[in-house]
């Protein structure tokens, strides 16, 4: 059987899953226990693939979760990852990412009563949790067979058997850099940057990066030299957007009518997102002044960090958080003349999790995978 590649980056608002060949995607990092329907469901035929995502209604069978045929509603309403939750304990990003393994799944095999589908996949957990052994503990809960139904609001169940072959654990950041430095096919990317005033393109593989990396928990500021990990230069704030996010909602909820509140980050998110929504230009206006004593915070870390390294590195910032403290943060880093090869990147909510793709599909896990298991992959193109 062909083994699927897949990055999985478990945040504390969204868990983002890229798989080989396909866009990636996310799923609200919020789920709740199935109580029941209100009412029967009229529905005849199953949701469509383009529809799954929005419709996980699962059953678990796992050795990674405490409690076994546990059904569960993700993704909608329910309970939310606590700000300071510990992912490599909690059943949060297990659940999660069951589900975004399951909806990958059943998007190729949309008619079929059973599926049996094997990965490998990258994870990663925040610099300050990590460690050796939480890192290897973390990555073999996922290791083995995992038995989902997922529930047609039809009434139809769908087996899909999750085998995953094997699984590493990164630092979150350092997971972005193998994104950066290398393509899925391991061959090195290159990058315009400014060397003694001239612009010139070079390959990342050799070079130092500080990545700030600001997610709703926690943001990282790692460096790398390319895609080695430093840790004695790297650390962790024990913060991110989420607490800022709360903090706006409070103050939203107290002057808003009963129909016009936000009632979880996963909805402030959905309306702060959508420039079409009716109440994204109110939303994104009232929460300008916290945001921005956000941006005044990450701003100083930043530096210090930019300060520590002797080279001239590239900064790279991204993350679900840096979105909406862009302009400010680089504002106030152009003000401090912190802004040369500082880059915004692309996509900011995904590069941890095509970073850990990258890295499931290069050589290295390939050796680390055949070391320990004594097996070669048959990888899906």
């Amino acid at each position: 059987m062909t083994v699927r590649k897949a990055g999985i980056d478990a945040g504390n608002n969204n868990l983002k899953i890229a798989v080989k060949g396909k866009q990636p995607f996310m799923i609200p990092a919020i789920y709740q226990l199935y109580l029941g329907e209100a009412a029967s469901s009229m529905e005849t035929e199953r949701v469509s693939p383009e529809e799954i995502r929005d419709n996980i209604d699962i059953t678990i069978n796992s050795k990674a979760l405490p409690k076994n045929n546990q059904r569960y509603v993700v993704g909608r309403l329910g309970s939310e990852m606590e700000e300071n939750s510990d992912k490599s304990q909690d059943d949060m990003p297990v659940i999660l990412t069951l589900a975004g393994l399951v909806v990958d799944a059943l998007e190729d095999n949309p008619d079929k009563d059973r599926v049996e589908v094997n990965y490998d996949i990258g994870l990663n957990l925040p610099v300050s949790t990590i460690s050796k052994e939480t890192a290897k503990q973390y990555a073999e809960k996922f290791m083995g067979t995992h038995e989902v139904i997922f529930h047609h609001p039809n009434g139809e169940d769908v087996t899909v058997v999750i085998k995953v072959e094997y699984s590493r654990c990164l630092p979150e950041a350092a997971s972005g850099a193998w994104g950066l430095v290398f393509d899925e096919n391991g061959k090195p990317l290159k990058r315009t940057i400014s060397i003694e005033d001239e612009e010139k393109s070079v390959e990342l593989a050799d070079m130092d990066i500080i990545h700030a990396d600001i997610g709703a928990g926690t943001t990282e500021l790692v460096v790398t030299k390319g895609v080695k990990y430093n840790s004695s230069l790297s650390r962790a704030l024990y913060y991110g957007s989420k607490q800022t996010i709360n903090k706006v909602r409070e103050k939203w909820n107290q002057q808003a009518k009963p129909n016009k509140r936000i009632n979880s980050v996963s909805d402030f998110n959905r309306i702060y997102m959508d420039p079409e929504h009716p109440r994204h230009n109110k939303l994104v206006s009232f929460s300008q002044d916290d945001f921005n004593q956000l941006a005044n915070s990450l701003s100083t870390e930043i530096i210090n960090v930019i300060d520590s390294v002797e080279d001239d590195p590239l900064i790279v910032i991204y993350g679900g958080g840096s979105i909406a403290v862009k302009e400010t943060l680089r504002n106030i880093l152009e003000k401090k003349e912190r802004m040369e090869q500082v880059v915004f990147l692309q996509d900011p909510l995904f590069v941890n999790a095509k970073g850990l793709l990258v890295y499931t599909c290069s050589p290295r896990f390939e050796e680390l995978k055949e070391k320990e298991l004594g097996v070669k992959n048959n990888a899906e193109e």
